[in-house]
This record gives C-alpha cells, structure tokens and sequence, in this order.
C-alpha cells in the first residue's frame, strides 16, 4: 500500500494540514503501506522555499516518515507527455477569460470553443476536457455529477502549465499510489480526477482507494484555510499542539477496510 501527502508550499501549513498528515500516517500504519510527500509547487508565483521547509519541518516533528519525495516543478516534461495523449477528440483549446466564463462550463464554454478548431497556444488558450452532460462518477459511496460541478474543467493552463487535475493523476499513477485521504472539500476534484484518467488512458487510477474525511473548522466553524493563519507564523510545535492534532485525528478517523 502507497498513500501520500500532497501539500502546496503557498504558506506555512496550518492545524487542517496536519492533520490530514496524521491521518495519511495512521492509515499507513494500519496497511502496512509507505508514504510520498509531494510538494505541489507548479504555481512558482506563490511557492516559497520556507514554506516548503516548513513542510519537511512539520512532518518531522510529527515523527511522519517518508519514502519517496516529489517535487512538481521537477516533473514538467512528464505532464507534457502526458498532454500528448490529452490531444484528441475529448479535448478542445478553449479562448474564454475566467471574466467571460462567469461559471462552471456546463456544455462548454460560452465562447463555442467546444466545436472552433482552436490551436493550443500559450498565452492565448487552455485546453479543456469535455464532460458530457449527465457525467456521473462514484467516489467514496458518493455519486458526484461531474458536468453540472465542473463542467468542462481546464488541464492545461493558458500559461502553458499543466493543471492541478493532470498533474494530480499523472503523479499519482507514476508513483504507484493506492490509498488517498483528503478532506471531503475536494470529493469534485477526486471525481474529475477519476474522469480524466479514463480520458487520459490511465484507468489503473479508478483503482484507487479514496477515503475524503471531514473539515478541520475554526472557532467559527468554518474550514481552515492558509489565510486564516496569521502572516509569518508556523504552526507551534508544542506538546499541547501534538494532542490537539491527535485529538482532532481521533475524531475524524480513518477506518480499516476503506473502500476503493
């Protein structure tokens, strides 16, 4: 069994990230599996040394062991191959600004992009996958409607970059991964994952173990979030910190036997 932690180094990571690390290191031990850290660093403008120090730092102080590291930004020329196969009828290059799409590309996008021929060229399109209308795919014993969520979601950026949907399959069949845990806010984006696997020709991706556990939320009761961690400040790594991760991990579990 191979699980991973997939943090972006934008910010310091906040108690959420933790304990989603926990619970990727709990589910290891259960299995008997190993663990890959991969930095999702592809966004530069954002990714700051430090931050990804920090990753490294708070993994360590958890006593979270890893086998394998991956660094996004190292693997460009493999998510290029992989945009070879992402060529054909079930992609089209798409003009449309995020001002002019105003919403989920559901059908497609305003501009007709669907049937206009369009080259992809950087700086001028993205390229996008079509998902038909009535899209459903089944992930954790939920059924998420792919098409009405996402519509037709991009997996090639107008800055020639790969999109976090492509990078995130592509990474996640090379290293061989069979279990992820994350948190229930990106059910869509397993779902669009598992989509485009399929369109990619990567079904060994469907076979992975998906177990999306519930929010870490604030005082408020609202999700925790990067933004919500005061400028320049790590996570305290103290003992009262340690237990209110173990404590919060306990809460949200993670069951033997998740299904795939």
């Amino acid at each position: 069994m191979i699980t991973r932690f997939a943090p972006t180094p934008s910010g310091f990571l906040h108690l959420g990230n933790a304990v989603n690390a926990e619970l990727v290191a709990r589910l290891a031990a259960q299995e008997s599996g190993s663990i890959v850290l991969r930095i999702d660093d592809i966004d530069a403008a954002r990714a700051r040394r430090e931050y990804a120090d920090d990753i490294v730092g708070v993994l360590d102080w958890l006593g979270i062991g890893v086998s394998v590291t991956c660094t996004q930004s190292d693997r460009l020329d493999r998510y290029r191959d992989a945009l070879v196969a992402a060529r054909g009828p079930g992609f089209y290059a798409c003009s449309c600004s995020r001002r002019e799409l105003d919403g989920t590309a559901t059908g497609g996008c305003p501009g007709g992009c669907r049937t206009a021929g369009l080259r992809l060229s950087p700086g001028e399109t993205a390229l996008r996958v079509v998902v038909p209308g009535g899209t459903t795919v089944e992930v954790d014993g939920l059924h998420v409607h792919v098409d009405a969520a996402l519509g037709d979601f991009v997996v090639w950026r107008r800055d020639d970059l790969p999109a976090y949907q492509l990078a995130s399959v592509v990474d996640d069949v090379d290293l061989g991964i069979t279990h992820i845990v994350r948190g229930i806010d990106l059910l869509e984006s397993t779902a669009a994952q598992v989509f485009l696997a399929d369109a990619l020709g990567l079904p060994r991706f469907a076979a992975t173990a998906f177990l999306h556990h519930d929010l870490v939320a604030g005082p408020d009761g609202t999700k925790l979030s990067k933004s919500q961690v005061e400028r320049g400040r790590p996570l305290p790594r103290t003992d009262e910190m340690r237990r209110v991760i173990s404590d919060m991990a306990d809460t949200l579990g993670v069951p033997l036997g998740i299904r795939g």
